[in-house]
Formats: structure tokens, C-alpha cells, sequence
């Protein structure tokens, strides 16, 4: 095959050289043996093109997906709103596949099964039959307590498009009719909410605007808490921490909070922010944001934005967004916590007897021939090939946009992402808006001392100690009004009694041994 990296050119759509081989660019396909069979359990990661079809095994890409790896890939998928406890259950049973998507060694699901002796090791494997995953994937990663522990390699990443991922979105055909500007500040926030509030802004004669949404616990709408540096860390279990007075502290206990508390209830009270994020369920979030087009401002993953504005769209044909950076505080900075680069780890049960095969065919995804079909999909459905170019069809709906999901995030269970191919993002409808929202979200974000970190045993032992537990009671009773701010210095007493001063032991424990070294 032809290298697929070739000279590049543009039409209407994206143009760029490509190979002419669909034999596959893997070891674990021998002319004279039939392919190896495995089977992945991986989650259906909330994609609606996956979640919708009756028989995922039956589908084009996954078919596609065999021919070209050389491998006869069976996939079960694991309910993303439900994953951990059927990963437990699945963990439980000890009926597990070839290879089972796991997020990470040190998750509280997960980790006792590492102890327990039920992953194979993978240093040896991975020196042998898989290269590729060696010679791309850092050294850096590969030592993440995510993946590996005491040195031994447990799981295989999935590497992250972006590690902010969570940056703000406005609508700025409603800042155009106000004439505002991009508000930076806190105080400029604000004015900028206050005046969704009060305007007409979808034309429907209701004052039924919302500046700001986002879900309950925190999901996607941890605006202001970076302003003073103290992310709760939003679906992370354990939070964000902070390295202070030579202790790793969790954010959602630190003095600063209650500032930010303090905001959040102002904005409550003003009704500024949803004053439904207590108890929002997702596919309300989403109701409310496209099909009815009322919020002003909500955060989530700057890497698709194109899809966003197709989707509000759809309640609103007039509407135009942007991702603008989050509020910066009195240090100038701003953002939600900076993630880990991996977004979830795969590993293999010591019960499978096809390592080789799997090992290969993780290999393979950073194969050329890899990168085109994960990024470029179909021949003949998905793109043409004029001239020895690849035409890519971008598409342009919300279904088009669900169907591409499958190709560029579904079926990468690790390798590059489409995110790093310039000319693919170059080329996409929308594609300066792209370009711009992962600038915004590559220029901030506050770091967390604690990424990658286990569970701390004694948190895990005491969930109510964790972010969703107390903290989340008292966050809550505060900014409703049922409790003042000054109820937080209690909480933070009451949570070190409980348990929390032995979680900073433990935490700060882990941090000398792992990152102060």
C-alpha cells in the first residue's frame, strides 16, 4: 500500500491522496489461515448511530472494520449511562470477552480486579507483537496509573482529541442582536446573562430564556468554579485536587470554594442559571438547549461544535454559536480542569486465549490504512476517489453527523484521532469554527495535581466523602437558599472528622510516590 500521507488538495470537499490496497496492514492476517476471531466489550459511549442498531455486528463499518484489520472482531456493548455496574457485573462473573474496555486500572470497578490477578501483564506482548503501540504511545503514558502499576502494563489507552474537554458555548446571534461582546470576566458574564434573561431573545413573547443550563451534579456546568481555581472535577469520582501546604487537597474542600458558592447562589437567585441543575437529567439538558433553543450559554466538548450548531438549528434555523473561554478570576485565569490525555483504557482478561490476535489487531489502528477508514469511513458511501484524491462527503445533518460518529469515535478503540488530521478539520463544514473552539479550549483550563489518582481507599470505603456525596448536599442546600454560605466551614469540618483528613493522607501519600518524585 501506498504511504497515506500524500500530497493533499481541495475541491468542494477535502481532497487528499490515498492508497490503493484494502489488503489488510496487519500480522494477524496470513493468506493461508482463516483470520482470528475476538471479541471486544466496549460502551456504546451514548452515540445514537450505535445505540439505534438492532445488530451492531451486522453493521457496514464493522464489517469493513474485519476486512481491512484481518481480524473477525465481534463487538457486545456495554450500556454507556450504566457502565460501571455492568462493567462490575461483567467483572463479577468472570465471563469476560477478549478484550473489555475498563476506563482504567485504578477505578474503583476496576482496580480490584487488577489485584485480584485478572488482566494479563502486557510489557512482553506488547514488545512482540504490537510495535506500533510501543513506538506511538509516550512513555509518559504508558506509566500513567491509569494503565500501568509497580511497571507492569495492564490496559491499552484510548487517547483523548483534547484534554480540556469542556469548554464554554454562547449563542452569538443572541450577543449580535444585544451588540454585547464576548464577556471575559466574571462581571462581564454576568452582564451578558442578565441580558439573556431579560430579553426576547427566541422571540416567543415569554420571559422563558435561560442564560446558563447545565446537569445535575455539576455535569457540564463547572463555569465559574475555575475562575477561583477550585473545579469539583466534574464526572470524576474522587474530584479535582490541588497540591497546597504540602498536602494533596481535594478542590471541593479548599477555602476558595465557598467564594465560588457564594457566586453560584447569586446566580440562582437571579435566575441566571438553571434553576433546574439539581436534578436535570441529560436528555432535558439537550431539550432545552436544541429543540426548544432557549440557553444562552451551556459547556461541553469543544471538538464538535459543527454538530452542535446543526442540532440547535434544528430549533432555531437562525442560530449561530461560538466557543468563547470560560470567566477568568482575580488571578487572570479561568477554565475547568485539564484532563488526562487518556480518555479510557482496554485490557485483556488472563481468560482470553486469543492475546496474539488482539494485541495485533490494536496494533493495527496505527496503521495508515487505519487512519483512512477511521477517519474517512466508506468508499463509495462515505467518500470517492477522483484522481487518486480522496473526496470526502462531509456531512451536514444531525443523522449524517451520528452516522460519520461510528467511524471517527466508535469503532477507534485506540490510535490517532481525526482531531489531529489538519486537513480533514480543515475541510469540515464549520471547520474555522472547529479550529477556533479547540484553541479556546487548548489555551486554558486549571490543572488538577491529582489526574490519573485512585480512588483513595478510605473515599472508596465512604462514598458519601466523595464529590457527589456531602459536598454535593451542602453545594446544593447553599445555593438553593435553604442553607447561608457560611454553612460550607461546617461541612468542611464534619468531612474531615468522617474521614477526610485520613483521603488527604492517602491522597498526599500516592502524590509523593507517583508525581512529586
Amino acid at each position: 500500500m501506498s504511504n497515506f500521507k500524500m500530497a493533499i488538495c481541495f475541491t468542494l470537499v477535502t481532497a487528499v491522496a490515498v492508497g490503493c490496497s484494502s489488503k489488510p496492514e496487519n500480522a494477524a492476517s496470513d493468506v493461508n489461515k482463516p483470520a482470528p476471531s475476538i471479541k471486544v466489550a466496549l460502551s456504546s459511549k451514548s452515540l445514537p448511530y450505535v445505540e439505534a442498531s438492532p445488530k451492531i455486528n451486522e453493521d457496514k463499518y464493522v464489517k469493513k472494520l474485519r476486512e481491512l484489520s484481518g481480524t473477525n472482531v465481534q463487538f457486545e456493548l456495554i450500556p454507556h449511562p450504566d457502565f460501571e455496574q455492568k462493567l462490575g457485573l461483567i467483572l463479577a462473573s468472570g465471563e469476560m470477552s477478549d478484550l473489555l474496555e475498563i476506563r482504567g486500572i485504578n477505578t474503583p470497578v476496576a482496580a480490584p480486579a487488577v489485584n485480584n490477578g485478572a488482566f494479563l501483564e502486557l510489557n512482553d506482548l506488547i514488545d512482540k507483537f504490537a510495535p506500533n503501540l510501543k513506538a506511538k504511545i509516550s512513555k509518559e503514558v504508558w506509566n500513567s496509573p491509569t494503565l500501568s502499576k509497580e511497571g507492569k502494563i495492564y490496559a491499552i489507552p484510548n487517547l483523548t482529541e483534547v484534554t480540556h474537554s469542556q469548554a464554554v458555548y454562547v449563542r452569538k446571534d443572541w450577543l449580535d442582536k444585544l451588540g454585547l461582546k464576548v464577556p471575559k470576566t466574571i462581571d462581564e458574564y454576568i452582564t451578558v446573562m442578565r441580558a439573556f434573561r431579560d430579553n426576547d431573545l427566541n422571540g416567543n413573547g415569554k420571559a422563558d430564556e435561560i442564560p446558563f443550563s447545565g446537569r445535575k451534579n455539576f455535569r457540564f456546568a463547572e463555569l465559574f468554579f475555575g475562575a477561583y481555581d477550585v473545579s469539583p472535577g466534574d464526572d470524576l469520582k474522587q474530584g479535582a485536587w490541588k497540591y497546597v501546604n504540602n498536602q494533596l487537597v481535594p478542590n471541593y474542600v479548599r477555602p476558595e470554594m465557598k467564594e465560588a458558592l457564594a457566586l453560584y447562589k447569586k446566580l440562582y437567585q437571579e435566575k441566571l442559571i438553571d434553576n433546574e441543575i439539581f436534578v436535570q437529567e441529560g436528555k432535558d439538558w439537550d431539550a432545552k438547549i436544541k429543540g426548544a433553543a432557549r440557553v444562552g450559554m451551556w459547556m461541553h466538548d469543544p471538538s464538535y461544535p459543527d454538530k452542535w450548531l446543526t442540532e440547535v438549528r434544528q430549533g432555531d434555523p437562525k442560530a449561530e454559536i461560538l466557543v468563547i473561554p470560560a470567566p477568568v478570576g482575580p488571578d487572570g485565569k479561568g477554565g475547568t480542569s485539564i484532563a488526562s490525555s487518556i480518555g479510557s483504557a482496554f485490557a485483556i482478561p488472563k481468560s482470553s486465549k486469543n492475546a496474539e490476535a488482539v494485541l495485533k489487531f490494536l496494533d493495527w489502528f496505527y496503521s495508515d490504512q487505519a487512519e483512512q477508514f477511521m477517519t474517512y469511513g466508506l468508499e463509495g458511501e462515505d467518500y470517492t476517489i477522483n484522481n487518486g484524491k480522496i473526496a470526502y462527503k462531509y456531512p451536514t445533518t444531525p443523522d449524517g453527523i451520528n452516522k460519520e460518529n461510528m467511524h471517527l469515535k466508535f469503532i477507534r478503540i485506540t490510535g490517532p484521532s481525526y482531531v489531529d488530521n489538519k486537513v480533514f478539520m480543515k475541510g469540515r463544514n464549520e471547520g474555522e469554527l472547529i479550529s477556533a473552539a479547540l484553541d479556546v479550549a487548548n489555551a486554558e483550563g486549571r490543572k488538577n495535581d491529582g489526574i490519573d489518582m485512585p480512588l483513595p481507599p478510605t473515599m472508596q470505603s465512604h462514598p458519601e466523602l466523595a464529590k457527589n456525596g456531602l459536598w454535593m448536599e451542602t453545594a446544593a442546600k447553599i445555593i438553593i437558599g435553604t442553607e447561608n454560605v457560611d454553612y460550607f466551614d461546617k461541612f468542611v469540618e464534619d468531612w474531615k472528622k468522617r474521614g477526610g483528613d485520613q483521603i488527604i493522607q492517602e491522597a498526599t501519600k500516592w502524590y509523593d510516590s507517583n508525581v512529586k518524585k
